[in-house]
Parts: C-alpha cells; sequence; structure tokens
C-alpha cells in the first residue's frame, strides 16, 4: 500500500513541480527542478519510503523507539510532495505568471548584460573592495581556527582526529561567527560566481584574474571545516551558472560533470571518513551505508527523530529555537534547534567527546518540534511560496552577473534539508541581499554624482566660451 500511495503521490509531485519550473529536462535544470530532483526525492522521498516498510537497517534509524515516527515521518513527507508546489502555485498566482515555462526560455536566451553602466565600472569598484572584504575574512578564519584543515586531511591524520577537527572549525570556532558565516563561507563564493559572470560578458583579462583570486579562495573556505557537501555544492554551482548563461548544456558537459562531482566524493569520503579503496563499491551497493545510505537515510533520519522526540522526551520549542534576537525582542528563553537537540539525545556520548553536530531532517521535522501538528500542515506552502516568489522575481530581472550568482546561490542555500526556522529567519540570506542592494544603490548613487559632475562641468566650459 505504501509502495502505490508514494507512486501516486510522486507522479502528481512532478506535475506540479513541473509546472511551477517551467521545465524539468536535466539539461535545463532550474531552482525549482533542483529542489524536487535532489532535495525532495533523493535526499527525502526515498528514504520516507524505505523507512516506513522497515527495509532501512540504518545505524541512525535503527534507534527509534516506536514504529509510529516511521508512519507519520513518511506522511509529513509525501503531504509536503503535494503542499509545497502548491504553495508555489499559489505564489505564482499572486504575481500574475501564468506560464513560467514561457518566462525561463525568455531568461535562457539573453546575454548576459551589466545592471547599472555600460561596463558597470563603479559597481565593479565596490564588488571588488567587496571582494577584498570576503579574501580578508577567508584569512582571518583560518587565523581564528589555527590551522587550515585540509592540509591535516592531506597529510593522512587519522578520522577520528579529522572529526574533532570538524567540529572545533564549525561548532567551536573561537572567532567572530558573524565575518565568518556571512564574509567567509556565504559571500567568497557569491563573489566567484559574480566574477564568472562578468568574464563570460567581457572576456576580459582583468575579469579572468579576479576570477580566478576569487575561485582559489573560495574552494579554501568551502574546505574550512572539513564538511564534504561544502566543496562539492560549491563546485556544482558552475554547472547551473552554465545553464543559466547558456539556457542549457550538453549531454557531455552533464556527464563530465557528473563523473568530476562524483570522483571527488569518492576522494574526499576515502580521505575524510578513513575508508578504503576495497570499500569503494560498498559506499554505493548497500543503500544504507557509506555514500548511498547518507544520501538516501541519513539525510532524512532527523526527519523520524522529529516525531519521536517532540513532545514526548522534549517540549515543543516554538520560537525559542529561532535565533537570540527573536528570544531577546520576546523574552523567550533560547534553546538550541531541533537538530542540535535530536543529535543530543541519540548520540550523547559523540556530543561528550567533541565529535557530535547536527541530524538534519527535511523543514517540515523542524516545524513539528516547534510548532506540533500546526507547523507541518503551513510550512510546506510557506517555504514553497518563498521560493516561487525568488525565482520568479529573478527569471523577470536582467540577466546581469549579481544576479545570475544570486539564482546560483538561492539554488544551492535553500535550506530544505536543513530546517524550518531558516525560511522564517535566515540572517545569511538577509544580509546576502541587503549587501548587494547597497551596492547597487551606491553605484547607482555614484553614477549620478558623476554624471551631474560631467553635466555641470560642461555647461561651465560652454559658459566660459
Amino acid at each position: 500500500m505504501y509502495y502505490f500511495i508514494s507512486f501516486i503521490i510522486l507522479v502528481f509531485s512532478f506535475l506540479l513541480f513541473r509546472k511551477n519550473a517551467g521545465t524539468m529536462a536535466f539539461n535545463k535544470i532550474n531552482m525549482i527542478s533542483y529542489i524536487f530532483y535532489v532535495q525532495m526525492f533523493l535526499m527525502s522521498f526515498i528514504g520516507a519510503l524505505l523507512v516506513v516498510n522497515n527495509i532501512d537497517n540504518h545505524y541512525l534509524i535503527s534507534r527509534l523507539t516506536s514504529e509510529n515516527p516511521r508512519y507519520y515521518g513518511w506522511l509529513a513527507v509525501n503531504y509536503s510532495m503535494i503542499a509545497m508546489p502548491l504553495g508555489m502555485l499559489f505564489s505564482s498566482f499572486l504575481l500574475k505568471e501564468k506560464d513560467v515555462g514561457e518566462l525561463l526560455k525568455r531568461y535562457g536566451v539573453k546575454n548576459v548584460e551589466p545592471i547599472v553602466s555600460k561596463n558597470d565600472s563603479y559597481l565593479r569598484l565596490l564588488l571588488l573592495f567587496l571582494s577584498s572584504i570576503s579574501i580578508i575574512s577567508v584569512c582571518y578564519t583560518f587565523y581564528s581556527i589555527g590551522s587550515m584543515p585540509v592540509l591535516s586531511l592531506l597529510s593522512g591524520e587519522s578520522s577520528k582526529f579529522l572529526a574533532r577537527l570538524r567540529i572545533e572549525a564549525s561548532l567551536e570556532f573561537g572567532g567572530n561567527i558573524y565575518v565568518r558565516n556571512i564574509f567567509a563561507i556565504a559571500l567568497t563564493p557569491v563573489l566567484s560566481y559574480i566574477s564568472f559572470g562578468y568574464y563570460k560578458m567581457t572576456k576580459s583579462r582583468f575579469d579572468l584574474f579576479w576570477f580566478l583570486i576569487m575561485l582559489f579562495f573560495s574552494l579554501l573556505i568551502s574546505t574550512y571545516s572539513l564538511a564534504k557537501s561544502p566543496l562539492l555544492t560549491y563546485l556544482l554551482g558552475f554547472f547551473l551558472l552554465k545553464i543559466l548563461v547558456d539556457g542549457k548544456v550538453s549531454r557531455k558537459v552533464i556527464v563530465f560533470s557528473m563523473i568530476s562531482l562524483l570522483s571527488l566524493l569518492i576522494f574526499l569520503y576515502i580521505s575524510v571518513m578513513g575508508s578504503n579503496l576495497e570499500r569503494i563499491p560498498d559506499l554505493f551497493i548497500k543503500f544504507n551505508e557509506g555514500i548511498s545510505g547518507r544520501i538516501l537515510l541519513s539525510q532524512s533520519a532527523g526527519t523520524f527523530f522529529s516525531f519521536d522526540i517532540f513532545p514526548v522526551q522534549n517540549n515543543f520549542l516554538g520560537f525559542s529555537s529561532f535565533s537570540n534576537v527573536i528570544s531577546e525582542i520576546f523574552s523567550i528563553d533560547k534553546s538550541d534547534r531541533s537538530a542540535r537537540i535530536i543529535m543530543s539525545i541519540i548520540m550523547p556520548s559523540a556530543i561528550d567527546d567533541g565529535t557530535g553536530g547536527v541530524i538534519n531532517s527535511l523543514f517540515v521535522g523542524e516545524a513539528w518540534a516547534n510548532f506540533g501538528l500546526i507547523g507541518v500542515l503551513l510550512s510546506p506552502f510557506w517555504v514553497g511560496f518563498v521560493i516561487q516568489w525568488s525565482y520568479i522575481s529573478i527569471l523577470r530581472s536582467k540577466k546581469t552577473p549579481i544576479f545570475l550568482a544570486l539564482m546560483v546561490y538561492l539554488t544551492l542555500k535553500w535550506p530544505i534539508t536543513g530546517g524550518f526556522n531558516d525560511f522564517i529567519y535566515n540572517a545569511g540570506i538577509v544580509m546576502m541581499f541587503l549587501v548587494f542592494s547597497l551596492i547597487i544603490f551606491f553605484s547607482i548613487f555614484l553614477r549620478i554624482i558623476n554624471t551631474g559632475e560631467r553635466y555641470f562641468l560642461r555647461i561651465r566650459a560652454d559658459f566660459k566660451r
């Protein structure tokens, strides 16, 4: 029965996502289709189907205290597969966008163009300044850590040592987390995408040099905690960026990109997790272990534990886990997010020895942990609404390096399998919008001043003659 119901839901979900995306073709993958294929189907839907049928045999999910969380988790995932694209349709309705496919097609054939002036000279001056800030922030991040973890990885340190190093770099960071999170981790890769966009537009040596510098520091910061996904996600961004620039990619590009990313994933998995070459087949053949187990089951494990732990072992969190700012404004006791609480309950020893981080879930899991049933019912609509609004808004804008980078950033960073809180309050995304809005505003302001000054000098020269 579970298989039949899930299949029907998958078909309807695909059709709804296709209407919102404009196309589901792999060579034209976009923000909406990427979320469906990767975040919803691969990392959530398949896992829910395995877990509800008790064929997971997974080291984490086997710790569930009863069968109910398996069923509730499956229900929540399948409900989200339908409710989320319905929220997207409502967003399209409010924006009066009847044909997203035609909008996407028009965007694909556009040329990359400047946003303010012919060469965006004022805008690029500010972007170069911001690039310098990002580079300094990357250096500051490694200085605060006291080492470069990637060097420990390449020197052959044990997996236990590397696991401890990861926690120290991410959860026990001794420096300013806003400098690290916003200017180093978030902004540096985005600036590399922007510089690549300008190079595609101008083909100039200067823009190529700018891009290569930002590429180098982006690769560095993507490895700061030895987590595998940031580096892979960053490189995947260039595949998405090429599709946005050219409208589509060839099959050869798809095959080459997938083989390259897969090879890098195997290398990182062997290096960080301490696996050996003989275990490479097991990384993929066994659906509940290795890379396959990580993608299909580990990524969705928190969804089921959310229904297992809240509110039986831990009260619903409400708004207490959102941020320190919200807790102070409303005088609410600050709480860890549900992903951290789940880890502390399921694997307390990992927390004690400093090797445990979080157990993430589909956003609906954190919505349940925060608000119970009302969170499960409303969160997919809200998440779909926000994502579709951003998608259509960017497709309607000029095809500039900044908006191309913003589209790639959002496609990769929407926390579908990270948590619901970030769709209510996400400091990183808010700051990203704020920074680039200010950059565009000041570049326009400088251009107006310069144009007015030239106009005034021309009038004065004419008057003297």
